[in-house]
């Protein structure tokens, strides 16, 4: 860490423990904690645990949206002296082979799991299932971990299971998944298909937040490109000191298009584009040839042996692929297979949320047969691919994508008066980040 950085770390942990002091003895109810990639807020929920079940001796009782979220807090959780700390998920369910025999489980909802201080770690349909069992204030402390990806109608239920509530979450990536059309929601008086921070201070504006200032995961450049275009209401930069996050390879490249993409990564840009001539393919949902080019750019990054300076050798588990879709990135992963690099990992956005890698290669959203769709204009998903990487995020569209955002026309029906068009934001977010890497020569053609 520079010197000229450490004064930004140091505010960043004291916004941090001045959060987690406010959720477990200020006079508010609820407390929100805003957070862009990487900021650390699943230390958060670990400090808070600590704390909560020491001095206090709180019961303290942390929901996830999904199972796998609830299995990696709880695994992390190990980590720490906690007086007791139980995991509870569906009855079908098994623990995944990192937490078995390692941590106290219930199948459903046991009546004394919650009885003395201690953490109970479960996703949030489980207790809404069992409120039965489940008394007003029968906890102390309700977390509510990556809270901007669960839904108020999936909050409310179990809003009163303790008198103190601490929400934290990514305001920028995911939205939350709901089943049904809920555009007529958006006139009314209760949003319930909000996310439950924002329903929360939709409801209770005075209700106190934090944002944390910092991302550990990006380098300033793609901080700077993610949060003008993400995170307008959340200023916040990179404490990564450049020096720690040098790529460096063992043979050198080719002069043009993907090597030159991948030489750039190594001079310091943290995020490229890579752009094949043409258009994507009519009628087909996998571009077959952007699929190779994918799989080609995590090939040559192994074959030219990239190292993390002062870290490691890359392997195949060092990167990892983003797209949108799952039969494009079955082809992508078709690729891999034929190359020998079957171990690289391709999965959706969603799979990806949460997650981070030293090299990434997404494909970009827009690069598809025809007019863009809302699913692959949401800012959310976007921000998500191009904020996993460590060291490197390398953008593969057809040139193509340059004409699609530029002759886009937006469709100003397609939601209630006054509410906010998320479809809008994530054109707007493409537009910026794409012409933000034209104009500083990131794009590279092939």
């Amino acid at each position: 860490m520079t010197a000229n950085l450490q004064p930004i770390r140091d505010d960043a942990d004291r916004v941090l423990n001045e959060a987690v002091e406010l959720a477990l003895f200020g006079r508010a109810p609820v407390t929100i904690v805003k957070s862009p990639p990487g900021a650390g807020k699943t230390f958060l929920v670990e400090c808070a645990c600590a704390l909560a079940t020491q001095a206090p001796h709180l019961r303290v009782l942390v929901v996830t949206p999904g199972v796998s979220q609830l299995y990696d807090i709880a695994e992390r959780l190990l980590e720490y002296r906690l007086p007791r700390l139980e995991l509870a998920h569906a009855t079908h369910r098994n623990l995944p082979p990192a937490l078995s025999g390692r941590i106290a489980a219930s199948r459903g909802w046991a009546t004394i799991i919650n009885m003395g201080p201690g953490v109970v770690v479960t996703n949030a349909h489980l207790p809404a299932s069992y409120l039965a069992r489940l008394g007003r204030g029968s906890f102390d402390l309700l977390i509510v971990d990556e809270a901007y990806q669960l839904a108020a109608a999936d909050y409310m239920p179990i809003a009163d299971l303790a008198p103190r509530v601490l929400m934290v979450g990514d305001p920028g990536q995911l939205l939350p998944v709901m089943s049904t059309d809920v555009s007529n929601l958006e006139a009314s008086a209760h949003k319930i298909h909000w996310s439950a921070p924002a329903y929360i201070l939709d409801r209770f504006p005075q209700t106190p937040v934090f944002g944390l200032p910092v991302t550990r995961r990006l380098l300033q450049d793609t901080a700077t490109l993610v949060q003008a275009s993400f995170y307008p209401d959340l200023p916040f930069s990179s404490v990564v000191s450049p020096s720690s996050r040098r790529l460096r390879y063992g043979l050198a490249g080719m002069p043009r298009g993907i090597d030159a993409a991948l030489d750039a990564v190594a001079a310091g840009a943290s995020m490229v584009a890579v752009t094949l001539p043409g258009n994507a393919p009519a009628h087909e949902e996998a571009d077959p040839d952007v699929a190779q080019v994918i799989a080609n750019l995590a090939d040559r990054v192994l074959v030219r042996q990239a190292e993390w300076i002062g870290e490691k050798q890359l392997d195949e588990a060092d990167i990892g692929i983003v797209d949108p879709h799952v039969i494009a990135g079955g082809a992508i992963s078709d690729r891999l297979r034929q190359s020998g690099r079957a171990a690289i990992r391709v999965e959706t956005v969603e799979r990806w949320q949460g997650l981070q890698v030293p090299i990434s290669i997404v494909r970009h959203p827009l690069s598809r047969a025809g007019e863009p769709t809302p699913f692959d204009l949401q800012a959310g998903r976007w921000c998500v691919s191009l904020s996993r990487h460590q060291l490197g995020c390398i953008v593969v569209a057809r040139e193509s994508v340059h004409d699609v955002i530029r002759d886009y026309v937006h469709g100003c029906d397609a939601v209630a008066a006054g509410a906010k068009d998320v479809v809008w934001s994530g054109y707007v977010a493409h537009r910026q980040i794409w012409n933000a890497l034209r104009n500083q020569g990131r794009v590279f053609a092939l």
